[in-house]
C-alpha cells in the first residue's frame, strides 16, 4: 500500500504528507517505512504506539498531520495512482462533507463469495457518483480538518465498526453529510473466502455491541436499534416469535455449529449450481457469525446487560 501511495499522481496538488501509524504491530514498522525512497513532493514518517485500536491510531495520525484535507487509508488497502486526487476533487464538489470510497475484494478472492452475493444484490454499476448515506466506512475516508478540531474518531472505542457507528451518529447530529464516492475504489487486500468473511462479520458484531454498550444513546440510530432488536439478549417484552429466533440463533452460534455451517457453505458452493441458493445460505451463515460476535461484545463490554 505504501509504495502505491508514494506513486500517487500529485500534479497540481502541492506537497503530499504521508503519516504511517504503527498501532503496536508485532513487527516494528518504522525501519520498513524509513527504508522507502521518497519521491520529490512527498514527505513520509512513521509513528509507533502501543496497540489502542483503529480509532486511536487514526486520530494520532490526524493530530500530527498538517493538511487541510486528510485521507485515512487502512494498511490493507491497495490504492490507484489517482486515489488522492479523486478524494480532493470529491471535496471540491461536495464541500463540508465526509467522503469515503468503495473497498472491493481482490479479483483472486472474488470467485465463489463474490458471485453468490452479486447474484443477490446485482452489479455495482449504475450507482450515482456521489451517494449520501447514513453509515460511513473507514477503509479509505477523507475529511476537512477544520470540522474536526479535536480529532475525527472516538479514541476509546477499540473494536472495528464501533468507531464508524459513533462517527456516523456524530456527523448526523452536526449536519455534516456522509458521502460514498462510489467511483473511488481501492482493493481490500485480504483473503475473501467464506471463513474470512464470516470472521470479519464476527468482529463487526463485536464492534456494534461495543458502540451500544458504551454509548447507549446510539440506539437512537435506526441501524443500531434494528441490530440490537434482532441480536440482543431475550427481553421480557420480546414477542414470542422474536424469542424463538434469538434462542435458535444462540444455538447455531456456538463455535462447533458455526464451524459446521462454514463447511456446509463451502461444500454447497462446489456442488449446488444455484447462485441464489448459495447466496441465501451464505447470508444466513454470515448472520450467525455476526450474532455470535454481537453476543460476545455484550459480554465483553456490557456486563450489566447480562
Amino acid at each position: 500500500m505504501l509504495d502505491r501511495l508514494l506513486a500517487s499522481d500529485r500534479r497540481e496538488l502541492g506537497e503530499v504528507e504521508i503519516v504511517v501509524v504503527d498501532d503496536g504491530s508485532p513487527v516494528a514498522t518504522t525501519p520498513i517505512v524509513n527504508a522507502r525512497k521518497v519521491p520529490s513532493g512527498f514527505t513520509l514518517r512513521c509513528l509507533r504506539q502501543e496497540n489502542a485500536g483503529p480509532a486511536a491510531a487514526r486520530n494520532r495520525g490526524f493530530m500530527t498531520s498538517h493538511g487541510d484535507i486528510v485521507i485515512f487509508i487502512d494498511d490493507d488497502m491497495l490504492v490507484s495512482a489517482d486515489l488522492v486526487r479523486q478524494h480532493i476533487e470529491a471535496h471540491v464538489l461536495n464541500p463540508g462533507a465526509v467522503i469515503f470510497g468503495t473497498c472491493v475484494p481482490p479479483a483472486t478472492g472474488h470467485s465463489h463469495v463474490g458471485r453468490v452475493l452479486d447474484s443477490l444484490y446485482g452489479s455495482r454499476s449504475g450507482r450515482p457518483r456521489f451517494e449520501r448515506v447514513s453509515i460511513i466506512a473507514s477503509g479509505q475516508l477523507s475529511v476537512e480538518r477544520k470540522f474536526f478540531p479535536d480529532g475525527v474518531y472516538a479514541s476509546d472505542l477499540r473494536t472495528p465498526a464501533a468507531e464508524e457507528f459513533e462517527l456516523s451518529a456524530r456527523l448526523a447530529r452536526q449536519g455534516i453529510p456522509a458521502i460514498n464516492a462510489t467511483q473511488i475504489e481501492a482493493i481490500h487486500d485480504q483473503r475473501f473466502g467464506i471463513s474470512d468473511v464470516c470472521d470479519q462479520q464476527h468482529k463487526h458484531g463485536m464492534g456494534c455491541a461495543e458502540a451500544v454498550c458504551k454509548l447507549p444513546d446510539m440506539l437512537t440510530m435506526d441501524e443500531l436499534a434494528t441490530i440490537e432488536a434482532a441480536n440482543g439478549l431475550v427481553r421480557p417484552h420480546d414477542p414470542g416469535a422474536t424469542r424463538c429466533k434469538k434462542m435458535a440463533k444462540a444455538f447455531v452460534a456456538i463455535p462447533p455449529v458455526r464451524r459446521a455451517l462454514v463447511l456446509l457453505c463451502e461444500l454447497s458452493g462446489r456442488i449446488v449450481p444455484s447462485h441464489l441458493m448459495n447466496a441465501k445460505l451464505l447470508l444466513f451463515v454470515i448472520g450467525v457469525f455476526f450474532f455470535a460476535g454481537y453476543r460476545e461484545g455484550l459480554r465483553r463490554f456490557g456486563p450489566s446487560r447480562l
